[in-house]
C-alpha cells in the first residue's frame, strides 16, 4: 500500500509540505515548502524565506539558512523596538510563529495561534495586526484547564496549542484545537485563508468520535500540543492527554485528506496514555511521517497490547503497516514506563548523515536522557537501534524541541537539558545545559557529545542558522529570557541580547527570517535583527 512505509526515506527527501513543490514558486514561497528535506543533510540556498511550520522543514531539523547572520555580524543584533511595541495582542501562545513572504495584501506576514483560539495575522515590518487587511480570527470557545479534572496545567486554557502548518500553493493555515467553555466539548482541525482568515469549504473536521479499531476518540481527556504536519496533500495531527494523565486517553494521529476532507483516517495507540504530545510534532522524509509515543498510564505487561516509549512510522491516512520496519522501541520500554521515562517527550529528525551507509537517519532523544539514532528505513523493532548513547542523567533530564545542521566536523544534533546532569566531553558533569551530539560518518556512523553550553533560568528550545548550508553555524534559543546564540561547532557563547523578551513558554522555538530571529510569547510577538 503507497505510503504505509513500505518504500521510505531516500529519494523522497527532497518532497516538501503539501507536495507543493515547484508550485511554491507561484504562491511566492518557492522551495520554502520543503526545500531540502533534511537540512542537516544538504540544504540549499534557493529554499525561500517561508517559514511553513515548526522548526522549518518537515524533517523537523530546525535550521534555517540566514545569510547576514555571519558571526562577526550577530554581534551588532538588536532589537526590533518599533515592531515589538506594535505586535502586541490578548492570549498566551504556546506554539512557534510561521510566516510567508506574501501573505495579507501579498505583504510579508507572520501568523500566531493562541490559547484563547486566535489566530492572528502580522505585517512583517510595522507588526500591525489590525487594518491593512490585517486578521484575527477566533475558531471558538477555548475550554478551561480546569475543566479536564486533571493536574496543573502550565498555560490556564486549552485551546490552540501546537504549531499550525501552511500550504502555500492553496493558501491556507490550518489549526487545531480544542472548542468548549469549561469542559472540553470538541476537538476541531480548521483551514483557513492566509489573506482574511475566512474558513475554507469543508472544514471544520470535527476529530470527536473518530475510530482507530475498536478505539473511539473521547474529547475530555485528549489534549493537542504537537505541531500539525502536512505531506503529500494529507494534515497529520497528533493526540495525547494532559498534565497529571487523566482519563482514558490514547496516543492518537488523525489524518485529512486536504483536497478531500471528507477522506478522513485515523491511528491510536494500543494502550492507555502512551501520548503523542512533543510541542516539535513528527518527522517525515516527505512520504511517511515518525511520531514518538510516551509511557502507558496502566503499566502494559505485554507489548502485544502496547505501543508505548515507541517510534511509529505512518502513511496515507495514518495507516501503520506494523512491522519492525515500522516501528521501534528500547528493550527496556517497561522501566521506562515505570519511571515516567516518556520517550514520547521530544520529537524525532528526519537527517541525513553523508558518507554514511545508510544515510538517512531517524534521531531521538528520551526524557531519561538516552539519544537514540534509527535506520529510517528500516527502524528496526525492539532493541534495533543503530546507536544508543546516553546524554544525560536524571528522570526527567530532557523535554525539548531539537535542533540540527552540518558542519565540516559532521551533523550535530543539538538539544537543552531541563532538570538533569549533562555528560559533557571529558567526563564533566554540565549541569542544565545545551549538548550537541555529532554525529559522524560510518558503516554504521558514531556519535558522540562534542559540546556541552550552559543554560541559566527558564530556557527554549534551540534552532540553528547557517550562511550557505555548513558555514557560520549557530544555534540559538532564550535564556532567562535574553536572546542567545552559540558557535555551532565549540558550544561557546557568540551573542547574548541586552534585552528580554517576557512570556515566552519553555518547548517554544523561534523562527529565523531575512536576518531577523522572531520568537511568539503571551501577549506580544519578540524581533531582533541585524542591521
Amino acid at each position: 500500500m503507497a505510503g504505509t512505509g513500505n518504500t521510505p526515506g531516500g529519494g523522497a527527501a527532497g518532497a516538501n509540505t503539501g507536495g507543493a513543490a515547484g508550485a511554491a514558486g507561484a504562491a511566492g514561497a518557492a522551495g520554502a515548502a520543503g526545500g531540502s528535506m533534511a537540512g542537516s543533510g544538504g540544504m540549499t540556498t534557493g529554499e525561500g524565506d517561508a517559514v511553513l511550520e515548526r522548526n522549518h522543514h518537515p524533517s523537523r531539523d530546525g535550521h534555517y539558512l540566514q545569510p547576514k547572520f555571519t558571526k562577526a555580524a550577530i554581534a551588532t543584533m538588536v532589537a526590533d523596538t518599533a515592531f515589538n511595541g506594535t505586535a502586541t495582542f490578548t492570549g498566551k501562545v504556546w506554539s512557534s510563529p510561521v510566516y510567508v513572504p506574501n501573505g495579507v495584501g501579498t505583504k510579508g506576514t507572520f501568523y500566531v495561534a493562541t490559547m484563547n483560539n486566535d489566530v492572528i495575522s502580522f505585517d512583517e515590518t510595522t507588526g500591525a495586526h489590525t487594518g491593512s487587511g490585517q486578521w484575527t480570527k477566533n475558531i471558538g470557545s477555548a475550554p478551561s484547564a480546569t475543566g479536564v479534572n486533571c493536574g496543573s496545567d502550565e498555560a490556564n486554557s486549552l485551546g490552540i496549542r501546537s504549531t499550525p502548518v501552511i500550504d502555500p500553493v492553496s493558501r491556507t493555515i490550518y489549526v487545531a484545537g480544542a472548542i468548549g467553555t469549561n469542559n472540553i466539548a470538541k476537538h476541531e482541525i480548521h483551514a483557513l485563508s492566509l489573506d482574511d482568515g475566512t474558513e475554507r469549504a469543508g472544514w471544520p473536521v470535527n476529530v470527536t468520535g473518530m475510530q482507530s479499531g475498536n478505539t473511539t476518540f473521547s474529547a475530555p481527556p485528549q489534549n493537542q500540543r504537537s505541531a500539525l504536519s502536512l505531506v503529500g496533500g494529507k494534515l497529520y495531527v497528533a493526540y495525547g492527554g494532559h498534565v497529571g494523565d487523566c482519563g482514558n486517553y490514547h496516543g492518537w494521529v488523525v489524518a485529512v485528506d486536504t483536497a478531500d476532507p471528507t477522506k478522513r483516517g485515523a491511528w491510536a495507540s494500543l494502550g492507555q496514555g502512551e501520548a503523542i504530545w512533543a510541542a516539535g510534532g513528527m518527522a517525515s522524509d516527505g512520504t511517511s511521517v515518525f511520531a514518538i509515543t510516551g509511557n502507558s498510564t496502566v503499566g502494559a505487561s505485554a507489548r502485544a497490547s502496547s505501543d508505548s516509549e515507541q517510534v511509529i512510522r505512518l502513511g496515507g491516512l495514518a495507516v501503520l503497516a506494523r512491522s519492525d520496519q515500522n516501528l521501534y522501541f528500547p528493550a527496556s520500554w517497561k522501566t521506562m514506563d515505570s519511571q515516567d521515562a516518556d520517550f514520547g517527550t521530544n520529537n524525532p529528525i528526519y537527517l541525513n548523515v553523508p558518507g554514511a551507509t545508510p544515510a538517512n537517519y531517524i534521531a531521538a532523544v528520551a526524557k531519561d536522557g538516552h539519544f537514540y539514532l534509527l535506520n529510517a528505513t528500516n527502524l528496526g523493532g525492539m532493541g534495533g537501534h543503530v546507536i544508543d548513547l546516553k546524554v544525560a542523567n536524571g528522570a526527567m533530564a530532557i523535554r525539548t524541541s531539537p535542533t540540527s545542521y552540518r558542519t565540516a566536523k559532521g551533523v550535530h544534533f543539538v538539544l537543552g537539558t531541563e532538570n538533569g546532569v549533562a555528560l559533557c566531553p571529558g567526563g564533566q558533569a554540565g549541569g542544565k545545559s545545551m549538548i550537541s551530539v555529532l554525529i559522524t560518518a560510518g558503516s554504521p556512523p558514531t556519535a558522540k557529545v562534542e559540546w556541552c553550553s550552559p543554560l541559566g533560568g527558564e530556557s527554549t528550545s534551540p534552532i540553528a542558522t547557517t550562511t550557505d548550508g555548513t558555514n557560520n553555524a549557530l544555534v540559538w534559543y532564550t535564556s532567562g529570557g535574553k536572546l542567545t546564540a552559540v558557535d555551532g561547532d565549540t558550544g561557546t557563547n557568540v551573542f547574548t541580547s541586552a534585552n528580554s523578551c517576557s512570556g515566552i513558554r519553555r518547548w517554544t522555538s523561534p523562527i529565523a527570517v531575512k536576518g531577523r530571529i522572531i520568537y511568539g510569547a503571551d501577549g506580544h510577538l519578540c524581533s531582533w535583527s541585524v542591521p
